[in-house]
């Protein structure tokens, strides 16, 4: 089996749909995560972020950025994130934190 298909695998194991337009990442779905995500897309927008992290285990990428779906994963992971990393809609592939999302942080968190 090819890494694509392991890897899409591992996004069924971690993301699922909570309503019709939430979708909840659990941890695990990258190393360390201190909170789950979520994020809210309508069906089109939807197919956009999974066709996008599909995308980037094919040979061609994403033009070298994290997809969406991952940044919220990977700020999960971040010391003394609260809450929850939120997508909100009209997220996309930003330089590490995705552009259309959302993190609240405890600033005495880690001291």
């Amino acid at each position: 089996r090819n890494n694509c298909a392991q890897e899409m695998e591992v996004v069924s194991k971690y993301i699922e749909q909570v309503d019709s337009v939430r979708y909840r990442i659990k941890k695990g779905f990258v190393p360390n995560m201190n909170v789950e995500g979520f994020f809210y897309v309508n069906d089109s927008l939807k197919d956009l972020l999974f066709d996008e992290l599909k995308e980037s285990h094919s040979n061609s990428g994403v033009g070298g950025f994290l997809p969406a779906v991952k940044q919220i994963g990977n700020v999960a992971s971040l010391p003394g994130i609260v809450g929850h990393s939120l997508g909100m809609p009209d997220i996309h592939s930003g330089y590490g934190f995705a552009i259309g999302h959302v993190a609240a942080f405890d600033v005495h968190d880690p001291p």
